[in-house]
């Protein structure tokens, strides 16, 4: 909670959380920058569609030029289709390919959301 290169971004309802954006800054050699990267951003179901991921992203960018970061970043899985057009939307571009290696047997050649 005391790491200043973290920002967790909660939004909650009478109580209830409903959304939650946790980001990373950092210097990364190959942006030869510091840079916000998106590490979960999740709204919960009956809860999207009402604004709530917009304004979290829009936080989280602010945030991140306020520490001088270049650019924010987030990946995101090949099947979440409705989350690519949500990013692309608020001005993102989709410029990179992310590779993942499971250590976890032949689980690796199946692409699943949530296993």
């Amino acid at each position: 909670m005391g790491n200043e290169h973290y920002y967790c971004l909660v939004n909650d309802q009478n109580g209830h959380v409903n959304a939650v954006l946790n980001m990373r800054l950092e210097e990364q050699l190959h942006h030869a920058e510091h840079i916000a990267e998106i590490m979960e951003f999740a709204v919960e179901n009956i809860f999207r569609n009402q604004g709530i991921g917009k304004a979290m992203l829009e936080q989280a960018c602010l945030i991140a030029e306020e520490h001088g970061c270049s650019q924010i970043e987030v990946a995101c899985n090949q099947l979440r289709e409705n989350a690519h057009r949500f990013y692309l939307r608020e001005g993102m571009q989709n410029f990179h390919f992310k590779f993942s290696r499971s250590f976890k047997g032949n689980a690796a050649f199946e692409n699943t959301i949530g296993k």
